[in-house]
C-alpha cells in the first residue's frame, strides 16, 4: 500500500477535538453519497477553483481519516485505498485541485499527490481517497452557485452523514413513483444487479450476496423473506459478480477486481467466521490469461472432477468466441491455480433478445460469457452463461480430455433460462454439492423493458427450482412461495367463469386436461391478470396452440398501446397430459411458469384506470379445453 503524504497524517486527532466542540461523533461526519437532496448545510461545500482545502457547509474542511487506511468491515472503505474522507479543522487540511474529466465532469485530486483522487466506494457508499484510475466513480459535478458536489454517474449528492447508513436529518424519502412497484421481492433498489454466491449453510440458512453495495449480504430461512442491507453488512468486496466455495479447508469467495491493485485479476477471501460476515482478504488470486481479450469476470463456485478442484471464470476471445476459462487448484485451499484452457467455447448465441425484451430465434455471434455457472444435476452437467441478453443453459457431459486430465464439456441441448426479464443467473445449493442436492437459480430483473413501471428500480426474482429431464433443464417455482398466501383467500373453480383472487398481488394456478385430441387444437388458454373490471386493460399469459409457445402479451397492459408479446417455444406434445400454468403477480413484476419454461414480464398498468386493489384476474380459453383454476391473494 502506498503511503500518504506526511502533511495529512495526524489530522484525525485534531479532528476529534473539533468534533467534540460541536457535540458530534466522528462517525456522524463521514462523507456519503445520497440520491436525494434535503440535508441542507450537510450537502454544501466550497471548492476553490484554483486549488485549496474544501470547506464544508456545517463548518470545517474535508480531511482524510487515517484510522480507516487498510481497514475492512461494515464501516470502512476499500482496504486498498488511502482512507475514508471525513471533516475536520481547516488548519492543515489537505488541498485539492479540480481536474477536467470526460462529459463535463471533474476529478478532485490531492494537490500534492496527483495520483490520489476523491472516490466513491460502492461497498459502503462512503467517499474515500483512492488511486486515480479514471473510473466513473471518481467523476464529480461541482456547482459553485449551489455549493454542491454531485456524483456524475447518477447525480447523487455528496453529503456529510452517518456511518454506515448515510442517514441525515431531513424529509422522509418520497413514496414509490408507481403504485404497481413490487412488494414481495424484498431485495430491490435503484442499482440492484447480479446476485453472487447463493449458498445453503449447515444450519439451514440461505445466503446470497447482492452486487449492489459491494456484495451486500442477505440471509433467509424460507427463501422468500430476506434480511440484509445494502450498506450495513457489506463484505466490502470491491468487485462484480462472483461465487462462494466451501471446501474441507474453509469457505472462499471469488470476485473480479475492477479497480486498484490487481485490477483485471480474480480476487479472493477466506471466511473468518461461520456466519460468513467477516472475511480475510487474500488479494489477486487468478490472473487473466494472455489469450483472453474480450472480458474476464464472474468466477463460479469451485467444483470437483477427478479428485481435483477447479474454478471457472467467464471470459472470451474475439477470434474464438465466448469461453468458460478453467483453472485447476493445487489443493482445496483454492489459493494457487494452473490455467487449463477453456472448459467450453461457443461463438454463437441461442437466439437473441430484442429491444422490447422479446426473445427472437435468430442466432448472433458471441465473444464473451457473463455470469457463468457450472454444476452436476441428475446424471448430467449443466452450464449456465449470459451471452449478454441471452441468458442460456446447456446440458451435457464431461470428459477428462483437457490438459492434465482437465474436464471438457460436451453439450447435448441448449435453451433459455428466462424468455422475459430474468438475467444474470447464479445457482445455489447446499454446503456440499452433488448431483443429487437441490439446485436453485437466482437472478434479477436486468433490462429496461419498455412497459416496466417507473421509479421502482430493479429486484432479485424469487429463487427457482432446477431439474434435468433427459437432456433438458426444467425451471419451476419453489414450493416456499406458499408462505406468501394470505389465509382465507383461496378460490377454486372450473371454466372461464371460475372465481379468481382479486388485486395486484396474486398467485394463479391453471390446470388443463391435455387429451390426445387437444394437441391438435388451435386457440389459446391462459389468464388475464392486472385487468380492469371493464376488460379494457390487462396482461395475458398462457399457451398459444397455434404457434406452440407459452406467451406473455403486453399489448393491453399499459396506458400506451404496444405490440409486445414475449414467447417461450414449447410443443403441445412436450406438455404431456396436463397443461399447468403458474403465475405470480407482484404489481408490475410478474413471474410465470409453464412446461419447464419461465417468462418474467415487467409492466406498468395505468393507475388512473384502476388502482392496484381494484385489479382482477380472469381466465381466457379460446382453445376450448377443460381447465380448473386455483388462486390466492399474496402478502409479504
Amino acid at each position: 500500500m502506498r503511503m500518504m503524504a506526511v502533511k495529512h497524517v495526524g489530522l484525525l486527532g485534531v479532528a476529534a477535538i473539533w468534533v467534540q466542540a460541536f457535540g458530534l461523533t466522528t462517525a456522524e461526519l463521514n462523507l456519503c453519497q445520497r440520491l436525494d437532496q434535503g440535508a441542507g448545510a450537510a450537502q454544501t461545500f466550497v471548492v476553490p477553483t484554483t486549488g485549496g482545502p474544501i470547506a464544508a457547509g456545517i463548518g470545517g474542511c474535508v480531511v482524510i481519516d487515517q484510522a480507516t487506511v487498510g481497514k475492512t468491515g461494515p464501516n470502512a472503505c476499500d482496504a486498498h485505498g488511502h482512507g475514508c474522507v471525513t471533516t475536520g479543522p481547516c488548519t492543515g487540511a489537505p488541498e485539492w485541485k479540480i481536474v477536467p474529466a470526460p462529459a463535463g465532469a471533474f476529478n478532485l485530486v490531492l494537490a500534492d499527490d496527483s495520483n490520489s483522487c476523491l472516490d466513491f466506494f460502492g461497498g459502503t457508499k462512503l467517499l474515500q481517497v483512492y488511486d486515480c484510475v479514471k473510473s466513473p466513480n471518481q467523476r464529480f459535478l461541482v456547482n459553485a452557485s449551489t455549493k454542491t458536489i454531485r456524483a456524475a454517474w447518477d447525480n447523487g449528492f455528496v453529503t456529510i452523514a452517518g456511518t454506515p447508513s448515510c442517514v441525515v436529518p431531513g424529509p422522509p424519502p418520497p413514496p414509490p413513483a408507481d403504485p404497481f412497484c413490487a412488494t414481495y421481492h424484498p431485495i430491490h433498489a435503484p442499482n440492484v444487479y447480479d446476485p453472487s454466491g447463493p449458498l445453503l449453510d449447515q444450519t439451514g440458512l440461505w445466503h446470497t450476496w447482492e452486487d449492489d453495495g459491494g456484495w451486500s449480504h442477505w440471509t433467509s430461512r424460507d427463501l422468500i423473506h430476506w434480511t440484509g442491507s445494502f450498506t450495513e453488512n457489506t463484505t466490502n468486496f470491491g468487485g462484480d459478480t462472483g461465487s462462494v466455495s466451501p471446501t474441507q479447508s474453509g469457505v472462499y469467495a471469488f470476485w473480479p477486481i475492477m479497480n486498484g491493485p490487481g485490477k483485471g485479476a480474480i480476487g479472493s477471501a477466506k471466511a473468518a467466521n461461520a456466519e460468513l460476515t467477516d472475511w480475510d482478504m487474500r488479494g489477486p488470486t487468478i490472473p487473466m490469461p494472455a489469450r483472453i481479450n474480450t472480458g474476464y469476470r464472474d468466477p463460479v463456485r469451485a467444483f470437483e472432477f477427478g479428485s481435483k478442484w477447479y474454478v471457472g471464470v467467464g471470459c472470451g476471445n474475439k477470434e474464438e468466441g465466448a469461453q468458460f476459462c478453467l483453472f485447476e487448484a493445487a489443493d482445496d485451499t483454492l489459493a494457487n491455480f494452473t490455467d487449463r484452457g477453456s472448459l467450453y467455447t461457443t461463438n454463437i448465441t441461442f437466439g437473441e433478445v430484442d429491444s422490447n425484451i422479446v426473445w427472437q430465434p435468430t442466432n448472433v455471434s458471441a465473444n464473451m460469457m457473463e455470469c457463468p455457472d457450472f454444476f452436476p444435476l441428475g446424471d448430467k452437467w449443466v452450464l449456465i452463461g449470459s451471452l449478454y441478453k441471452t441468458n442460456q443453459w446447456w446440458v451435457g457431459t464431461l470428459s477428462p480430455s483437457g490438459p492434465n486430465g482437465a474436464p471438457r464439456f460436451s453439450p447435448e441441448s441448449v435453451g433459455i433460462l428466462d424468455f422475459g426479464n430474468g438475467y444474470a443467473a447464479k445457482t445455489g445449493t447446499s454446503w456440499v454439492q452433488t448431483n443429487e442436492t437441490r439446485r436453485l437459480v437466482f437472478g434479477f430483473t436486468g433490462w429496461q423493458e419498455p412497459t416496466m413501471p417507473s421509479g421502482c428500480g430493479r429486484a432479485l426474482i424469487m429463487p427457482r427450482e432446477l431439474t434435468v429431464e433427459g437432456s433438458e433443464l426444467k425451471i419451476a417455482p419453489i414450493l416456499e412461495t406458499k408462505v406468501l398466501r394470505k389465509s382465507a383467500t383461496r378460490l377454486f373453480g372450473h371454466g372461464v367463469g371460475a372465481p379468481i383472487a382479486s388485486g395486484s398481488r396474486v398467485e394463479v394456478r391453471l390446470n388443463c386436461t391435455m387429451s390426445e385430441w387437444a394437441h391438435g387444437k388451435v386457440g389459446k388458454v391462459g389468464v388475464r391478470t392486472l385487468a380492469t373490471t371493464d376488460g379494457s386493460s390487462f396482461v395475458e399469459i398462457g399457451y398459444d396452440f397455434g404457434v406452440q409457445a407459452m406467451y406473455a402479451d403486453h399489448s393491453k397492459c399499459c396506458e400506451v398501446p404496444n405490440t409486445i408479446i414475449q414467447r417461450a417455444p414449447i410443443s403441445a406434445t412436450a406438455l404431456g397430459n396436463t397443461l399447468s400454468l403458474a403465475v405470480f403477480v407482484d404489481g408490475g413484476l410478474i413471474e410465470a411458469f409453464l412446461g419447464g419454461r419461465a417468462i418474467t414480464p415487467l409492466v406498468a398498468p395505468d393507475a388512473a384506470a384502476a388502482s392496484p386493489e381494484a385489479r382482477v384476474t380472469t381466465m381466457t380459453n379460446s382453445a376450448g379445453i377443460t381447465c380448473s383454476v386455483e388462486s390466492w391473494q399474496l402478502s409479504y
